[in-house]
């Protein structure tokens, strides 16, 4: 094989890593869109809608229109009633924060607000992880099929 073969063998393989980095990228966005859409009165919907439409360039920052509630680590632990027991007073601001960035919106929220969301957004998940599966499942066997159709 010339070398003019081996650029073209190279060129179309990294394409069709691009092609799959561009597929899973559309898969990812639908899948978090149709998240968003799913719970549209909930705050963690608003603001995942908000940050989606963000990376599509389609606004720039704003709110979500909810009061801001904003929720600072002193006032977690104040608002959770931890006692004097400085070290589980670090844990649970811990804890609080690591919950304010995997809620989206959370770091607005406070702490009963914030655990009504986490709530919510893990049903929503665990929805759109049920319907995931499924669709996995379909297209597993429409392959299976394919193969014996001789396809």
């Amino acid at each position: 094989m010339d070398k003019k073969h081996d650029h073209r063998a190279m060129f179309s393989s990294e394409r069709g890593h691009d092609g799959l980095v561009e597929r899973s990228r559309r898969i990812k966005m639908a899948a978090e869109m149709g998240l968003a859409r799913s719970s549209r009165g909930r705050h963690w919907s608003r603001a995942l809608h908000r940050r989606l439409l963000r990376r599509k360039g389609a606004t720039r920052g704003g709110s979500c229109g909810c009061k801001d509630e904003a929720l600072t680590s002193s006032k977690a632990v104040e608002e959770l009633g931890v006692g004097e027991n400085e070290d589980d007073a670090v844990e649970v601001e811990a804890r609080v924060h690591a919950l304010q960035r995997l809620v989206p919106g959370g770091e607005e929220l406070s702490v009963e607000r914030l655990f009504e969301e986490t709530a919510d957004y893990i049903e929503a998940l665990q929805g759109q992880v049920s319907a995931m599966r499924a669709l996995a499942c379909l297209l597993d066997e429409l392959e299976r099929d394919k193969r014996v159709m001789g396809g």
